[in-house]
């Protein structure tokens, strides 16, 4: 029987990789199967599973031969549970991976790989390490993608960490070209009898590419407290869900609209993760509702939810889907605190 590498990706889809960042990691694994089913000996040897962490961590692939392999459908949530998914990767590797006994080489010790662009918002000190007891170096790799990602923590969970700029399409090709190639050399020594233990991904045989950086443990940049904003509104025509992302601007201790982006509507099930609240007067930009364009936004101090509503309404009238409350525009005061969200 072929000893197998099981591979394990663990993803990121937390509402801070809402709209073109999910879509081009989902892009990014396509691409990377397709090259990997390629390859003669990664077909012979890898076995892949995914895991998705938001408010929680799922298993969206179980291990699987990579003919076999069907890239899963990644759905935002709210939430960065990383330390869930550490604890729920190491619960399949104990049970999937077969070990070995005399007379039986068993699996090639795992491979995992976790790609987060931001911070962790449950305990990963503990699953880290009970991680690490069972995947010898340098069996996990993590994958910090833009500006905002903790690569601190990141060096302390994964014995390598690279980071990626930008969360592109483009950036996510050059990311997830890397990795292919990374399994396609880890798989080649495995298949050709070059390693007994776990054949390790090699910077030396599969070089970064452009565009990635190798964060050394100690020497990872320092990030902003609260780099972003995630504030949750409700489109007054639809009733859909979307979500306001806001950028720090450095010195001020004010916020700029960087985007807003469509949320599922059972996004709230898995409930939101807290975070300190924002005076609105901090928050400055042009904020658009993806679903019908309004521009403007108000808050209902009755059910405490956020609104888009028409500027260009001459009523001037607000009306809130949630508990019926009509406000006129000019009512109440200009600053107050909005609920925010961790993403």
């Amino acid at each position: 029987m072929t000893r197998r590498l099981p591979v394990y990706l663990l993803l990121d889809v937390s509402e801070s990789m809402a709209g073109p960042p999910l879509r081009a990691v989902d892009e990014g694994v396509r691409l990377m199967l397709r090259a990997l089913k390629k390859n003669p000996y990664a077909l012979e040897t890898l076995h892949m599973s995914v895991i998705t962490f938001a408010a929680r961590a799922e298993v969206a692939l179980p291990l699987t031969e990579l003919l076999s392999v069907v890239p899963p459908k990644l759905a935002v949530r709210p939430g960065t549970a990383m330390g869930a998914a550490l604890t729920l990767c190491r619960e399949l590797i104990s049970r999937d991976v077969k070990k070995s006994l005399p007379g039986d080489k068993g699996d090639y010790r795992p491979l995992v790989f976790i790609l987060t662009d931001g911070a962790p918002t449950d305990d990963w000190r503990g699953p880290a390490a009970d991680l690490k007891r069972i995947v010898p170096r340098p069996g996990v790799i993590a994958l910090g993608c833009g500006e905002d990602v903790e690569l601190e923590t990141l060096s302390r969970i994964a014995e390598t960490t690279v980071s990626l700029a930008d969360v592109t399409p483009e950036g996510m090709e050059i990311l997830f070209s890397w990795v292919s190639a990374s399994l396609a050399v880890s798989s080649q020594a495995a298949g050709a009898g070059e390693c007994d233990g776990s054949p390790a991904v090699s910077l030396e045989k599969s070089p970064l590419r452009e565009g990635l950086t190798l964060v050394k443990f100690g020497e990872a940049p320092p990030r902003s407290s609260r780099p972003r904003l995630f504030l949750h509104r409700v489109c007054q025509r639809t009733g859909g869900l979307y979500v306001a992302v806001y950028r720090s601007v450095a010195g001020t201790g004010r916020y700029l609209a960087s985007g807003t982006h469509p949320l599922p509507e059972d996004f709230l099930q898995d409930g939101a993760a807290p975070a300190d609240p924002v005076d609105v007067s901090l928050l400055a930009g042009p904020e658009t509702c993806p679903y019908c364009g309004n521009m403007g936004i108000f808050y209902c101090d009755e059910c405490r939810t956020s609104y888009c509503f028409d500027v260009k309404d001459s009523s001037g009238t607000c009306y809130c889907r949630g508990c019926g409350k009509t406000y006129m525009l000019g009512d109440g005061n200009e600053s107050f605190d909005v609920p925010g969200s961790s993403g």
